[in-house]
């Protein structure tokens, strides 16, 4: 056993000098770079988004500007079915999720990607652990966001649009009651999941909104990252007279603005160009 293992240390140790000999005679050229500030100098955005939910990506790059902003992913596992416990479980994966989202790399800022989950789990709580894994780093969420975007408007009295059963309504309407908005009409598509929320046609949220026209309400705000909202904001404010913050559009402002990037965003809505 002895003479094995000496044998293998001196075989390591002849390849590894072996390794350095070549190293030294190599006939690779250095080339000369100075490094600049990497894809995302004007802000480096870290997601953490739901295994099931198909759309936030292509959401929030719609509403992010390309030059000089970067997002990077990692996924949290989420069950197919929404409800109180698939949300609330999610808080066991917050912190390690986190620490695998680029490790190595800059993030000014990182999003947990869900709406209900963060009333479910509360907000201070997700950012506690998304703070444990990355600590400095600023972080946000969809209804802090939402409601940070509303204050910003200066709403109070709000329609509410959801895609979730009746119990995650209801921690969804209590939440945001408790934040001071006052919920004057709401409504709900009443779907069990991400998979059933990802296909609810743009236009059916369009035509939901539209029927809000004449309700007393300051503004409406469309809950869930996995609605497709970015291609009908700008026709519903026009439909309404009245500001529309959604999900996406708001965790996409916040990022921005916690990353220091102050220009307005056009074509999806007054409050990206606050």
């Amino acid at each position: 056993m002895i003479k094995s293992e000496f044998s293998n240390t001196t075989e390591l140790h002849q390849r590894l000098q072996s390794d350095q000999n070549a190293d030294q005679t190599t006939d690779w050229k250095t080339l000369q770079c100075e490094l600049d500030d990497g894809p995302a100098p004007r802000a480096s955005i870290g997601l953490i988004a739901l295994a099931s939910d198909s759309v936030i990506e292509p959401e929030l790059r719609r509403f992010l500007p390309i030059d000089g902003v970067g997002m990077h992913v990692n996924r949290i596992p989420m069950p197919k079915v929404v409800s109180i416990d698939t949300l609330g479980g999610m808080a066991e994966d917050i912190a390690s999720t986190t620490h695998g989202l680029m490790p190595d790399g800059r993030l000014d800022v990182i999003a947990f990607g869900c709406t209900s989950g963060a009333m479910t789990i509360g907000a201070a709580k997700v950012a506690e652990l998304i703070q444990k894994a990355r600590p400095g780093v600023p972080c946000t969420d969809p209804i802090s966001a939402g409601l940070k975007g509303l204050r910003a408007l200066d709403c109070r009295r709000i329609g509410l649009i959801t895609p979730y059963v009746d119990s995650v309504n209801r921690v969804v309407e209590n939440y945001i009651r408790e934040q001071g908005m006052e919920i004057v009409v709401k409504g709900s598509f009443n779907q069990a999941g991400d998979p059933q929320i990802c296909r609810i046609p743009p236009n059916a949220i369009l035509e939901a909104g539209a029927q809000l026209k004449e309700a007393d309400i300051d503004a409406l705000f469309v809950s869930c990252t996995a609605l497709r909202t970015s291609s009908i904001i700008q026709k519903l404010e026009s439909t309404l007279g009245k500001p529309v913050v959604a999900s996406n559009q708001a965790l996409a402002w916040d990022c921005l603005r916690l990353s220091g990037f102050t220009d307005p965003v056009e074509g999806y809505g007054q409050l990206l160009r606050i």
